[in-house]
């Protein structure tokens, strides 16, 4: 198995690498600054370049079965971050022309999904969002667009509260249907996030994750 990690050296993704390299797989880590990226592995292929360089992400994602999109966005208020509207649009297209199929993403439960229960988990983060973050909430929306109504097999991991604390790898997944605890490792995130590969439980869904 061989992936693409984008936004390799963020919070979430190190951890994508690591886990990844972990379960054997081959990694094209995409970076903007290679010396953050702090592990060395015979697995591990590292790109250099920036979102918008096309030609550049083709290549990391050229031979692959699957991409991970790690990319942070700004939740600065009324600053409005469009590098990963660049970024996944560049990817998606990529992907396409390279026939690879499998997306594993992010976002955050502000984000509806048309098998959400009514909940304080699917309805409050929403509402909080509109108010203190609509900017990175508007991103957060194009992005979904663009994934959900691509071709590809994506899966889009929700969440909302994540901590550099350890890892546990007790991780819930819900709806709206099972309580949890917004609070989660970015560590745990990234777990779930590499587990998704070789699964199709969430094929064309978006689950939340909690502790």
């Amino acid at each position: 198995m061989k992936i693409a990690v984008f936004g390799a050296t963020g919070g979430i993704g190190k951890f994508v690498v690591k886990h990844a390299l972990e379960k054997g797989y081959e990694v094209n880590a995409y970076v903007r600054n290679p010396h953050k990226l702090q592990m060395e592995n015979k697995n591990l292929k590292v790109f250099v370049g920036q979102v918008s360089d096309y030609d550049k992400i083709k290549q990391a994602i050229d031979g692959c079965d699957a991409v991970i999109i790690a990319l942070g966005i700004s939740m600065k208020f009324g600053y409005e971050d469009t590098s990963s509207i660049i970024a996944h649009k560049n990817i998606i297209k990529a992907m396409n022309e390279t026939n690879v199929k499998r997306l594993i993403d992010w976002s955050t439960p502000s984000i509806r999904s048309k098998e959400d229960k009514a909940s304080f988990a699917t309805i409050v983060p929403g509402i909080l969002a509109s108010i203190f973050l609509p900017k990175a909430k508007k991103v957060l929306k194009e992005v979904h667009n663009i994934v959900v109504n691509s071709d590809l097999d994506w899966t889009i991991v929700r969440f909302m509260a994540p901590k550099n604390s350890p890892f546990t790898n007790e991780i819930k997944e819900s709806f709206g249907d099972v309580k949890l605890n917004f609070n989660i490792s970015r560590e745990d995130i990234a777990y779930f996030m590499v587990k998704q590969i070789e699964s199709s439980k969430y094929i064309h869904s978006m689950p939340i994750i909690g502790s």
